[in-house]
C-alpha cells in the first residue's frame, strides 16, 4: 500500500528552500528568512508545487506583519517549482497578500508624485474631438483633417500597447500634441494592472544624476529604473545627449538604455530618433541608433492644443 504522504514521482521537482530564499531576498521588498527545509510547508497547485516559508517560528529579521502570509513570508513574491522547460520556471510570482498590496501602494504614491499634473490623465480623458488648427510641419502644410488621423492613430496604438507592452514605444511630435498625456495614460493603466511604473523627465534625470555624484546615489537610482516593470522617459531632446556626452552621466544613460532593451520602455520626444544626435557625435549617434532599433514609433505631427486653448480664452 502506497504512502499517502509520499510525493508522486511524476510531479515536478520541488524547489530547495535556499533557492527560494535567494530569490525572495533579491525581490523588491524582499524578506530574509531563517528556517530549515523540514520546517517548510508545501502545497500543490495547477502549475506544480510551491515551496512556502513556514507560518511558525518566523525569523527575528522579519516583522510580524511580513510573516503573516504563509505563501511568501511577507516578501510579496514566491517561486513555482515547475520543470526547467516551463515558461514560469525561475520567475517570481506576485502574492496577493497584504505585504504586496503595501508595496504596490508605495509604488502608486511614488508614480503619482512623478506624474504630477499628469496623474489624472487617461485614454478616456484624451480629447480626440479637440480643436485642431492647420499647421506647418517640416516645411509642409498639414491640414486639420490629416492631423486628426495621426492623433486617432496615436491614441489607438498607445491604448493597444498599454494592454500588452512589448519592446519599446517612441512617441514623437510637436509641442503640445499630447505625447506626455498618452504616456501618462499608459503609466496609469499599467499601474492599475499591478506593474511597477516609473515616469521621469529626462531633464530631471540628468539633474538628479549630477546631484547624486556626491551622495553616491546615482548608481542606485539607475538600478531602480532598470528594475521597474515599465519605464517612461519623458521629453528626450538631442541637446541633452550632447550635454552629457562628454561626462560620466552619459555612461549611466548608456547603461540604462542597454539594460532595458528587453523591458517595456517609453520615450517621448519632439524629435525623431534619427535626429537626436548631432552629426559627428559618435556616442550620441550610437545611442540614438539603439533607441531607434528597439522602438515602435508613434508620430504625432499635431498642432499644440495649449496654444489653441490660449487663443480661445
Amino acid at each position: 500500500m502506497s504512502n499517502p504522504n509520499q510525493e508522486p514521482e511524476s510531479l515536478p521537482r520541488r524547489l530547495e528552500l535556499p533557492e527560494l530564499q535567494r530569490a525572495v531576498q533579491s525581490a523588491p521588498g524582499g524578506a530574509q528568512a531563517v528556517t530549515t527545509r523540514r520546517e517548510a510547508q508545501s502545497c500543490t497547485t495547477q502549475d506544480g508545487w510551491i515551496e512556502r516559508l513556514p507560518k511558525s517560528k518566523p525569523s527575528s529579521l522579519r516583522s510580524e506583519r511580513a510573516s503573516s502570509c504563509e505563501g511568501c513570508a511577507g516578501a510579496g513574491y514566491y517561486l513555482l517549482a515547475v520543470p526547467y522547460t516551463h515558461p514560469d520556471f525561475g520567475k517570481l510570482q506576485r502574492c496577493n497578500c497584504e505585504s504586496y498590496r503595501q508595496q504596490i501602494a508605495a509604488h502608486t504614491a511614488k508614480l503619482g508624485d512623478e506624474l504630477g499634473a499628469l496623474a489624472s490623465k487617461t485614454f478616456d480623458s484624451f480629447q480626440l474631438d479637440r480643436p485642431i488648427a492647420p499647421t506647418i510641419w517640416q516645411g509642409k502644410q498639414m491640414s486639420s483633417e490629416a492631423q486628426r488621423v495621426f492623433m486617432a492613430n496615436a491614441h489607438k496604438r498607445c491604448q493597444a500597447w498599454a494592454l500588452a507592452p512589448v519592446a519599446w514605444l517612441y512617441i514623437h511630435g510637436a509641442f503640445g500634441a499630447g505625447k506626455s498625456h498618452l504616456a501618462a495614460a499608459i503609466a496609469n493603466a499599467q499601474q492599475q494592472a499591478g506593474k511597477v511604473v516609473r515616469f521621469v523627465t529626462v531633464n530631471k534625470l540628468l539633474d538628479t544624476l549630477r546631484a547624486g555624484i556626491d551622495s553616491g546615489t546615482s548608481d542606485r537610482m539607475i538600478s531602480d529604473l532598470i528594475a521597474c516593470d515599465l519605464l517612461i522617459l519623458d521629453e528626450l531632446a538631442g541637446a541633452q545627449l550632447a550635454e552629457c556626452a562628454s561626462d560620466w552621466r552619459f555612461g549611466r544613460i548608456d547603461r540604462l538604455i542597454n539594460e532595458r532593451l528587453d523591458k517595456p520602455t517609453i520615450i517621448t520626444s519632439n524629435l525623431a530618433a534619427d535626429d537626436l544626435a548631432q552629426p559627428g557625435d559618435i556616442r550620441a549617434e550610437r545611442l540614438a541608433d539603439r533607441i531607434a532599433g528597439a522602438a515602435q514609433v508613434v508620430w504625432m505631427p499635431i498642432a499644440s492644443y495649449r496654444r489653441i486653448a490660449q487663443a480661445q480664452a
